[in-house]
């Protein structure tokens, strides 16, 4: 398996677990409203979009940081 190949399985695994915690909590907030903020699912989407978005940003680095290796051995 190339090196671009293995890159875009992490960065597909990691985004998926990313996307299970983010609907884990969010439905963690809607079954108990009480034991959550007023804001609490604005502000987890925004931190958790944040994060996963970060990531994707770092994972496309590698992935091209990946392909010129794979082009030079």
């Amino acid at each position: 398996m190339s090196k671009k190949a293995r890159t875009l399985l992490a960065i597909a695994v990691v985004e998926l677990v990313l996307a299970g915690i983010w609907l884990y909590l969010a439905r963690l907030g809607v079954t108990q409203p009480d034991r959550v903020e007023p804001g609490f699912q604005q502000t987890l989407g925004q931190t958790m979009g944040s994060a996963m978005g970060a990531f994707l940003g770092l994972g496309l680095i590698a992935f091209f940081i990946a392909a010129k290796r794979d082009r030079e051995g």
